[in-house]
C-alpha cells in the first residue's frame, strides 16, 4: 500500500477541542462572577480606602481565590477531555484557548504584582491603573471571562442554548475592560463634561470648557462607548437578541462602577437606566439580527447616542447648566454613533459562523 492508500485509510485522529455544554460554561461563568467581584471589590477599596499598605487584604483574598476556582475549573475542563494520543493543548474546551492563557498570564501578574507592592507600595488613585501587574490581570481575566462567549460562538448547533451563556460572557469580559478604564468611564463621575470656576464664599459656578478638555471628553466618550456597546455588538452579530437584553448590558457596567467609587453621584444611576431604556426602545424598534446587516449598523449607530444623551441632560439638570454648547454636546453624540457605526461595518464583514440564529443567507436581507 502506497503512501496515499495508506494516509486516506489512517485512523482518524482523537477528537481534539472537544466542545462544552452550557452547563460548563455556567459554571465557568459563576466562577467568573466571582473573580469579577473581587476586581471590583478591590477597585473600590482602591478608590475609597486610604494608606493601603498591604498585599494581604480581604479584598485581595476575594479577588485571588476568584481566580483559583476559575483556573481549577478550566484545569478540570481540560483533564476531562484528556485521553491517549492527545496533548495538554488540545484537550483543551473549543473557545477556552485563550482562557487557558489567561489562567497562566494571571497567574504570572499575581506573582508580579505581589513583588511589585513588596518594591513600590501600594498604588494610589490612576496609578494604579498604569501598574505593569494589574495591566497583566485585567488582560488575564479579560480572557478568563471571554471563554463561554468564544465557545458558545464556535458551536453551530443549537445555538439559543449558548445565548444565555455568551451574553454573560460578553458582559463580563466587557466589565473587565470598564474597570481598567474607569477613568475613562463617563458613569463613574459627572464633572467629566463641566468645567468649574471655583468663587470663595460661592458655590463653583459651570464655565465655557477649553479646547483641550472637550477633547479629553470626547476620548473619554469613545473609550466608554466601546467598553458598553462592543460587547452588545458581537453578541448581536451571533443571535436575535431582546431588547431587554440590550438595555441591560449597557445598564450593569454603568451601575457597577458608580457602586465601586461608593455612589458618590448616584443620581446617576436613575440617568443611567434612562439612557438604557432608551436603548431597549432603539433595538425594539429597529429589531437588529444575525441576517439583517443594515438593522445592526443602525441601533449600533443610533444606541450610544440614545444612551449618553439623558447623561448630558442630567448633568445640566444637577448642576443647573452645561459647560458644553449644543454644537459640542451634539457633536459628540454623533461621533459615539459614527464609531459604534465603523466598528458595526468592520465586523459584518467578517460575517457570522454557520448555524448562527436566523441562518445568514446568499443572498442577506436588509
Amino acid at each position: 500500500m502506497d503512501a496515499a492508500a495508506a494516509h486516506a485509510f489512517a485512523i482518524p485522529p482523537v477528537s481534539v477541542h472537544r466542545p462544552t455544554t452550557a452547563v460548563e460554561d455556567a459554571i465557568t461563568l459563576a466562577a467568573g462572577v466571582w473573580l469579577l467581584t473581587g476586581t471590583y471589590v478591590d477597585g473600590w477599596a482602591h478608590n475609597n480606602l486610604r494608606d493601603l499598605e498591604t498585599f494581604f487584604t480581604p479584598w485581595h483574598a476575594v479577588l485571588y481565590s476568584g481566580f483559583a476556582a476559575c483556573a481549577l475549573w478550566i484545569a478540570a475542563l481540560t483533564w476531562r477531555r484528556h485521553a491517549a494520543g492527545v496533548g495538554w493543548t488540545d484537550a483543551v474546551p473549543a473557545g477556552y484557548g485563550a482562557a487557558a492563557a489567561g489562567v497562566v498570564l494571571f497567574l504570572v501578574s499575581g506573582v508580579a504584582d505581589f513583588a511589585w507592592h513588596s518594591a513600590f507600595g501600594i498604588e494610589q488613585g490612576i496609578t494604579a491603573l498604569f501598574s505593569p501587574s494589574h495591566l497583566g490581570l485585567a488582560t488575564g481575566a479579560f480572557l478568563i471571562l471571554g471563554a463561554p462567549f468564544s465557545a458558545a460562538w464556535q458551536s453551530p448547533a443549537r445555538p439559543w442554548t449558548r445565548l444565555a451563556p455568551a451574553v454573560a460572557s460578553a458582559l463580563l469580559a466587557g466589565m473587565v475592560a470598564a474597570f481598567i478604564l474607569q477613568e475613562f468611564a463617563v458613569f463613574a463621575r459627572h464633572g467629566l463634561i463641566q468645567t468649574y470656576i471655583n468663587v470663595p464664599g460661592a458655590p463653583p459656578m459651570v464655565a465655557p470648557p477649553t479646547s483641550s478638555s472637550i477633547m479629553v471628553s470626547l476620548a473619554t466618550f469613545f473609550v466608554s462607548t466601546a467598553v458598553v456597546f462592543v460587547p452588545v455588538l458581537l453578541v448581536a452579530l451571533r443571535w436575535r437578541l431582546h431588547a431587554m437584553v440590550a438595555a441591560a448590558m449597557a445598564l450593569v457596567p454603568a451601575v457597577a462602577l458608580q457602586v465601586m467609587v461608593a455612589l458618590r453621584d448616584a443620581w446617576l444611576v436613575p440617568v443611567a437606566l434612562a439612557g438604557a431604556v432608551m436603548v431597549g426602545m432603539v433595538w425594539a424598534v429597529v429589531r437588529p439580527a444575525p441576517d439583517r446587516p443594515a438593522r445592526i449598523m443602525t441601533a449600533a449607530a443610533l444606541c450610544p447616542m440614545v444612551f449618553w444623551a439623558p447623561y448630558f441632560a442630567g448633568v445640566a439638570l444637577h448642576d443647573g447648566a452645561l459647560s458644553f454648547s449644543p454644537e459640542v454636546w451634539g457633536g459628540t453624540l454623533v461621533w459615539t454613533g459614527l464609531e459604534m457605526l465603523a466598528l458595526a461595518a468592520l465586523t459584518l464583514k467578517v460575517g457570522a459562523p454557520a448555524g448562527a440564529d436566523g441562518q445568514v443567507s446568499r443572498n442577506t436581507r436588509r
